[in-house]
C-alpha cells in the first residue's frame, strides 16, 4: 500500500519525492484532498501536523502523513512559529525582512515536523531542527517563504540560494524528522 502524504506544497512534494521515494523507496501516494485540513493553532509545528494527520486518517480511512515547518525568531519571542504560512500569506517576505531590519539579534530555529497516523490511533511524530540566522535580505529563488532569508549555521546562503545550486543539500538543513519517519517506517513495514 502507498504511503498517503497530504500537501499541496510544491517544496514539500519534491522533498517527499527525493528523500522518502529516491532515498528510502517508500511508494507515496501525494493527496491534495476534497475536504479542508484543519490546522490548529498551537506552540510547536509538531501538535499542527499531529492534528491535522490524525483528522485525515480519521476521514480518509487510510494512514496518512502530514508536514509542518515553523521558524521560531528570538526577535519576536518565538513567532511566527507554527503560523509561517499566515505569516508569509499577510505579509509575504519582502514586508517582513524590512519590519526587521533594524533588529540586532536576528538568531532563529527552523522546526520541521512529520506526523504520521492511522484511523483511530494517536499520531506519532517526528521533529528535527536547524538553527541559523536571519538575513537582512531576501536571496535565491527556490524556496517557501522562509527559504529567501533564513541561513543555517554555518553556511553563507540562505535556503533558497542552496536549494538553486542543490535541492538535496538543501534539505539536510531541515533537520532529521523525514529520515527518523522514513527509518521507522520501513522498520514497521517489513
Amino acid at each position: 500500500m502507498k504511503l498517503v502524504y497530504l500537501t499541496t506544497n510544491k517544496f514539500k512534494i519534491r522533498e517527499a519525492e527525493m528523500v522518502l521515494g529516491d532515498q528510502y523507496g517508500i511508494d507515496i501516494e501525494v493527496i491534495n484532498p476534497d475536504f479542508e485540513i484543519y490546522e490548529i493553532q498551537a506552540k510547536t509545528c509538531g501538535e499542527v501536523a499531529g492534528f491535522s494527520a490524525r483528522y485525515a486518517a480519521d476521514k480518509i480511512g487510510k494512514p496518512c502523513l502530514k508536514s509542518d515547518t515553523g521558524l521560531y525568531l528570538e526577535m519576536l519571542g518565538g513567532l511566527p512559529g507554527p503560523y509561517n504560512a499566515y505569516f508569509d500569506k499577510q505579509i509575504g517576505y519582502e514586508k517582513f525582512l524590512r519590519m526587521v531590519k533594524n533588529e540586532k539579534n536576528r538568531r532563529a530555529r527552523l522546526e520541521h515536523c512529520f506526523a504520521y497516523c492511522e484511523p483511530g490511533k494517536e499520531p506519532i511524530i517526528f521533529s528535527g531542527e536547524t538553527m541559523g540566522t536571519i538575513a537582512k535580505e531576501a536571496r535565491g529563488n527556490d524556496g517557501r517563504w522562509h527559504d529567501f532569508f533564513f541561513i543555517p549555521d554555518g553556511e553563507t546562503k540562505t535556503l533558497a540560494e542552496i536549494g538553486d545550486e542543490d535541492p538535496m543539500r538543501k534539505n539536510a538543513f531541515f533537520g532529521s524528522a523525514i529520515h527518523d519517519f522514513a527509518k521507522w517506517y520501513k522498520e514497521q513495514n517489513k
